[in-house]
């Protein structure tokens, strides 16, 4: 008897996460780091069998006055990353289930879960490498360091007949800290994600002026640096670096 269709699509190799079954036997319960809206396999904004069955577009990214980028990759590298259980909840909530590689620490009647790292992440794919295993139970907010290459964006412009490309990034050092609104349960064999939200890193910036005016772009360069911006963009650099960090949230999912 053939398997139905919506099991065969979770078991596609252009999408290299797979977060339960695929041949795994094993239960795992996982931290995974992505774009919003994320191209995980089984991630409910892929939907039909052509999103599936294609390698997905990144999203593009626009400044407020409609500049608009194509992003051409995402990557980060995550060191010393901390997950706080739920308000008043101790390591003993989670110690029966804890990984070999995870460790957790109480400080008073808080517990942290520390996974030690680093890990290369593909945030277009959520691909972790090597992946990352958490103990279920109830947390509220995450804490890391970025390490090696940092954070990275690739993007590219198409304007006059020309391509500009501009990278958007944060040094290996940087700590950066998301939260969730409330405290969140993670089950078993399910998700935690954290998500990096793309369509905010160029708000609060008039980029198609500064474009017109020439004040984005140098002359003996296709780079578009934005620490080197004139004009009303002075200083886009640190603003869109603000962005980022600012931009993050927590999302569960049972897969």
């Amino acid at each position: 008897m053939s398997l139905p269709s919506w099991s065969r699509l979770m078991c596609l190799p252009l999408l290299p996460l797979c977060l339960s079954g695929c041949g795994d036997t094993g239960v795992h319960t996982r931290l995974v780091f992505a774009l919003q809206p994320s191209f995980l396999a089984g991630d409910p904004t892929l939907v039909g069998v052509r999103a599936m069955e294609s390698p997905p577009s990144l999203p593009n990214i626009a400044s407020d006055d409609g500049l608009t980028f194509q992003m051409d990759g995402a990557s980060v590298t995550v060191a010393n990353i901390r997950l706080e259980l739920g308000s008043g909840l101790g390591c003993s909530t989670v110690s029966d289930s804890l990984p070999d590689e995870a460790r957790c620490e109480d400080s008073g009647d808080q517990g942290t879960v520390t996974l030690a790292g680093p890990v290369s992440v593909n945030l277009a794919t959520g691909d972790v490498s090597p992946p990352l295993e958490l103990p279920p139970g109830t947390y509220r907010r995450v804490e890391f360091q970025l390490a090696g290459d940092g954070f990275k964006a690739r993007t590219r412009l198409f304007k006059d007949s020309k391509i500009w490309n501009m990278d958007l990034t944060l040094p290996a050092g940087e700590v950066l800290r998301f939260e969730a609104p409330g405290d969140f349960g993670l089950k078993k064999a399910g998700s935690l994600r954290v998500v990096f939200r793309q369509d905010a890193w160029l708000k609060g910036l008039p980029l198609a002026s500064c474009f017109q005016k020439g004040d984005l772009t140098q002359t003996d360069t296709s780079d578009i640096l934005l620490d080197a911006a004139r004009g009303e963009c002075v200083g886009a650099g640190k603003h869109v670096r603000d962005n980022i960090r600012a931009n993050g949230g927590l999302n569960t999912y049972s897969f």
